[in-house]
């Protein structure tokens, strides 16, 4: 899936997997609004024969008091988008077989052939959204019928070759569980589908997810279908006939959890450390296990063999002991790949407190997590790619105009040969909504539409990814769908809780929904976690926004700077920052900060802040006249 999919040949291509759309020698043409005007331009498409007058008439006009006038009007709107290949005659109307692609015909084409697993992605690919989707007319019977009959056999196919996806994918658990969760996305009530899923999370290793995830679908398409319980799902569709043998080398390739192994903490029996030792190794155990990330081994009961066969990733190790009356934690985490000690690190405690001695046990589990975070483990497991999401994602991250368009550049080149990478799509999504909020855009409603098709495309692949889904939730919320954002996040929080990157894109999603306070919470939560994050800067901006949305400029103004300061680059802070100097008087500074704006946005206005930013309706006008007094343009 490319970020931009116009054809650079010539010819004419005819695009009805999705809404109705048409790009004539490479450039995509706007098409009149009139519904059966696009609906006969489809049906002319889809047709293999050139059409009596007629038989349109009868098709989209029946009724009408002049259906050929009605009839040669559309014509002439659709002979104006498609040019030379609307061919009328006394033999009917038709489209020019030579030079046209039709989506929806080389679709059927693929789907009807043994297809491999690359020819599949690539038909799948021309699916943009719901077949027709903007050609719906009331009260013409014939072309409803032909309507829903297209619909549904393309619908079919499609079907048919999500199942192909995730069966030719068999021999790769975690990509054919990334293909049945697509296919329940597109068909929610599809039985196959959620058995699929069920047992590619065994295959994963995730029994109880499996078992969980069975439940919760019987349970949901007994309510829906009003069929019971017990008459769904009863039996697990049969292993694909084609699977490739996999070694258990190459499933521990695959792996994409991080292994610990944990070692009982040294003690010293003589000094009575013993139970410190116990609760320290029980605590750190449920606090590396908690967030559900990781998998952890018991160091203790773990034999040599079974070391050498599960082959962890980390081993922590560490002591308790006490001097007096003050205990002494120490823990160290290393990676076992390269003998590398990734993290290390030494606590206090008065012996009598066990509270503290387990507070700062699952401090130190949060440090190992993000220590263990950014540690590629998995050399065989599309190394290139994982570098270049990571490079990707800097990009995005910078928050600047520049960087945003490389961004988008090299999801491009990522997408054309990795089209459902839920990370690319994911970061695409957030790319394209910050061109429209921060005003680095020409078509703001162009990129808010780009940002909800890959937003939808990536939440269907990236559903157990934390990071995936905070990115997703990013998006959703720039482009006004903060309750969509909430519902990722949730999910995120719940599968990463310690994750700042999460708690910064809550805090605004709060911030946008006019809950201050909460948004606060978050921003803090998130500095507190990596106060020296490259990205902290948002949160020190988002945290300065609230403040001054409760009212409190001064230290809203304090926060906005320090952001300034941290990234000198982010000039669409002032935005927010012009504002909140008007309301304290500084006239000298607010000016400053719209001359700013405006050199590296010199055709900036109040209005273009106002359609880009969100933000509460009043919170907006009080940022629209902070503007407007420090001497930005109206309009």
């Amino acid at each position: 899936m490319k970020l931009n999919q116009p054809t650079a040949a010539p010819g004419l291509v005819v695009e009805v997997l999705g809404p109705v759309a048409v790009v004539r020698d490479g450039v995509r043409v706007d098409l009149p609004r009139s519904r059966k005007t696009r609906g006969l331009l489809a049906f002319l498409a889809l047709s293999a024969r050139a059409v009596g007058r007629e038989e349109l008439c009868a098709l989209l006009w029946d009724g009408a008091s002049d259906p050929k006038r009605e009839l040669r009007w559309s014509l002439a709107k659709i002979k104006s988008a498609v040019g030379p290949w609307l061919e009328v005659s006394d033999g009917g109307v038709g489209l020019v077989r030579e030079g046209l692609s039709v989506d929806a015909l080389a679709f059927r084409n693929q789907a009807q052939q043994v297809l491999s697993e690359a020819q599949i992605g690539q038909a799948l690919a021309l699916w943009r959204g719901a077949p027709l989707a903007d050609v719906e007319v009331q009260g013409q019977q014939g072309f409803e019928a032909w309507l829903a009959a297209e619909r549904d056999a393309l619908s079919v196919l499609r079907v048919q070759l999500l199942k192909a996806a995730v069966d030719s994918a068999w021999a790769r658990p975690e990509d054919a569980l990334a293909a049945a969760r697509r296919l329940v996305a597109a068909e929610p009530w599809n039985e196959w589908g959620h058995a699929r899923v069920a047992q590619l999370l065994g295959r994963c290793g995730r029994a109880a997810d499996a078992v969980h995830y069975l439940a919760n679908a019987r349970q949901r398409l007994s309510r829906e279908l009003e069929v019971p319980e017990n008459q769904l799902l009863r039996a697990l569709p049969p292993t694909p006939a084609a699977v490739v043998a996999e070694s258990a080398h190459q499933t521990l390739n695959q792996r994409t959890r991080r292994v610990f192994c944990l070692e009982p903490l040294e003690t010293s029996p003589a000094r009575g450390d013993v139970s410190l030792g116990a609760l320290a190794t029980n605590g750190l155990a449920a606090a590396l296990w908690r967030g559900g990330t990781v998998d952890v081994l018991d160091g203790q009961s773990l034999s040599p063999a079974s070391r050498q066969r599960l082959q962890p990733d980390f081993v922590i190790r560490g002591a308790v002991c006490r001097v007096g009356a003050v205990g002494q934690l120490s823990i160290r985490c290393v990676e076992l790949h390269r003998a590398l000690i990734v993290w290390t690190g030494q606590f206090e405690f008065a012996v009598p407190d066990t509270q503290k001695l387990l507070q700062s046990v699952r401090l130190a589990a949060d440090h190992i997590d993000w220590a263990t975070r950014s540690i590629n483990l998995n050399t065989n497991r599309a190394d290139e790619l994982q570098s270049r999401l990571a490079r990707a994602r800097s990009l995005a991250s910078a928050l600047a105009p520049q960087a945003n368009a490389l961004a988008l550049r090299l999801l491009n080149e990522i997408l054309a040969d990795h089209a459902d990478d839920p990370m690319a799509l994911a970061l695409a999504a957030w790319s394209y909504a910050q061109r429209a909020v921060y005003n680095w855009s020409n078509n703001i409603d162009q990129d808010r539409t780009e940002a909800r098709r890959y937003a939808a495309a990536a939440t269907c692949v990236g559903i157990d990814d934390p990071t995936c889904l905070t990115t997703i939730a990013t998006a959703r919320n720039l482009i006004y769908d903060g309750h969509g954002a909430e519902v990722l996040l949730d999910r995120a929080l719940r599968l990463d809780p310690h994750n700042p990157e999460v708690h910064v894109r809550c805090g605004w999603v709060s911030a946008f929904a006019e809950r201050p306070a909460q948004a606060m919470r978050h921003f803090r939560t998130a500095i507190k976690l990596a106060p020296l994050a490259p990205g902290v800067f948002n949160a020190l901006t988002g945290l300065g926004v609230a403040h001054s949305m409760r009212g409190d400029h001064i230290r809203g103004i304090r926060h906005m700077e320090q952001a300034l300061a941290l990234n000198p680059r982010a000039t669409w802070i002032y935005r927010n920052l012009v504002p909140a100097y008007s309301a304290v008087g500084d006239r000298m500074k607010a000016e400053d900060g719209v001359r700013a704006l405006v050199g590296d946005y010199p055709k900036l206005t109040v209005k273009d802040v106002c359609n880009a930013v969100v933000l509460p309706a009043a919170t907006l006008a009080t940022m629209a006249e902070g503007l407007r007094r420090a001497g930005l343009p109206q309009a």
